[in-house]
C-alpha cells in the first residue's frame, strides 16, 4: 500500500512538472516573440527620427531609411554566419565603405559621414544631430 501511494506521488509530481515546464517553455517563446518585437518597434522608431533629423528632402530620406535597413540586414547575415569574431568585424567594416556608394552623388559628405556615424553609433548621431538642430 505505502508503495503504491510512493509511486502515485512520483507519478503525480512527474506529469505536474512535466506540464509546467511545458507551460514555461511556452512563456519563454511568447516572452521572447515580445522582446524581438520590441526591438524592431526601437530600431525602426531610431531610424525614422533619424531620418526627420537629417536635412534631406523625404524622397532622399526615403532612399537612406531603405539603405540603412539593407545595409542591417546584410550586417546580420554577416554576423550568423559560421565565420570567426575576428574575420566578422572586417567584413562588416567593408559592407559600411561600400555600402552607400552608390547613392553618395545624391548626398552631401557630410550626409554621407552623417549616416556612417549613425551605422556605428546611432544612439550618439541621433542625440549630436538634435543638439545641432537646437542650436540652429
Amino acid at each position: 500500500m505505502v508503495t503504491k501511494l510512493v509511486r502515485m506521488s512520483l507519478l503525480m509530481l512527474f506529469l505536474s512538472v512535466g506540464t509546467a515546464y511545458a507551460q514555461t517553455d511556452a512563456a519563454r517563446e511568447k516572452e521572447r516573440e515580445k522582446y524581438i518585437q520590441k526591438q524592431y518597434q526601437e530600431y525602426y522608431d531610431r531610424i525614422d527620427t533619424y531620418i526627420s533629423l537629417l536635412k534631406v528632402d523625404d524622397f532622399k530620406g526615403a532612399i537612406i531609411k531603405q539603405k540603412i535597413d539593407e545595409f542591417y540586414k546584410k550586417r546580420n547575415q554577416i554576423m550568423m554566419t559560421e565565420v570567426s569574431e575576428y574575420e566578422k568585424q572586417p567584413l562588416v567594416e567593408q559592407l559600411k565603405a561600400t555600402h552607400f556608394s552608390d547613392v553618395e552623388e545624391l548626398y552631401t559628405e557630410e550626409t554621407i559621414n552623417s549616416i556612417q556615424r549613425f551605422l556605428t553609433d546611432n544612439k550618439a548621431e541621433i542625440k549630436k544631430l538634435q543638439k545641432t538642430k537646437k542650436n540652429n
